[in-house]
């Protein structure tokens, strides 16, 4: 198995305690190179109860198949200020990893 990792860094919202600190959450996430499934997630500016809680809801979904439940967990789940920054770098990632599988298709072909 080929891992590959991923990482996507979101402005906080201003004028909450988080922002004032690290005006950006960042998103780090391990990933299985065949078929796209999360192994480990790590958010470093979070506290390791939420960090843990976002680890456990994306731990083996998949970035090909499981985003819209990833993306529909944190936001029926969370209820922080952070969250919408959570939702972007899930977002950037997923669009990381799809242009990632792109060039690899691309090269396999060529």
């Amino acid at each position: 198995m080929k891992t590959l990792l991923f990482s996507a860094h979101a402005q906080l919202p201003e004028g909450t305690d988080i922002y004032e600190n690290f005006k950006y959450v960042s998103l780090v996430l391990t990933v299985d190179g065949n078929n796209g499934t999360i192994l480990e997630c790590s958010t470093p500016v979070y506290c390791k109860q939420t960090s843990d809680f976002v680890a456990d809801i994306v731990r083996g979904k998949s970035l090909e198949k499981d985003v819209s439940t990833i993306l529909g967990e944190i936001e029926s789940r969370m209820h922080t200020g952070s969250k919408r920054s959570l939702i972007t770098a899930v977002q950037m990632i997923h669009n990381r990893y799809m242009m990632a599988k792109e060039k690899k298709l691309v090269r396999k072909n060529a």
